[in-house]
């Protein structure tokens, strides 16, 4: 599952975590115009959103610049993290083998800068820990603090 999927399943899904994800690179056009497709579909004509809806011909600047304007406050560090509990759940939730799930942890670890709250997660972690165990206690504190869990 992408983390674009798990972030929609997860109820996490708005403008916030779209805007630091297009920002970021890690969502297409095509996933913020789905996004704004799937407004409309539930009844919301906000003009902006109809913009964004119909922004396959704009550039990635302008669209990221009418999602900006969707977005209040935004509290980018929030949502990083709601992005960094859907890529753990991906890895979680995968099938793959415990090797295949240690090298994406790692990779995850990376990408979100080496996060002091998975610093047991990383292979070179001198605490004994197992990473995987460490990722679970991860999830478990962001779902906690995002999902009311």
């Amino acid at each position: 599952m992408s983390s674009v999927k798990m972030l929609k399943g997860l109820g996490l899904l708005c403008w916030s975590t779209i805007y630091v994800g297009f920002k970021k690179g890690w969502l297409k056009p095509k996933d913020v115009i789905d996004y704004a497709v799937s407004l409309l579909m539930a009844d919301n004509d906000d003009e902006a959103v109809v913009l964004i809806a119909g922004g396959e011909f704009l550039n990635d600047e302008e669209l990221l610049n009418l999602v900006s304007h969707q977005v209040q406050n935004i509290d980018e560090a929030a949502a990083l993290e709601k992005w960094r509990l859907a890529d753990l759940l991906c890895v979680a939730e995968s099938e793959s083998n415990d090797q295949e799930k240690l090298d994406n942890l790692q990779e995850v670890y990376a990408k979100f800068e080496y996060p002091e709250d998975m610093k047991s997660c990383s292979i070179y972690s001198q605490n004994g820990m197992d990473p995987l165990l460490a990722m679970v206690q991860v999830v478990k504190e962001l779902k906690r603090k995002y999902l009311l869990e």
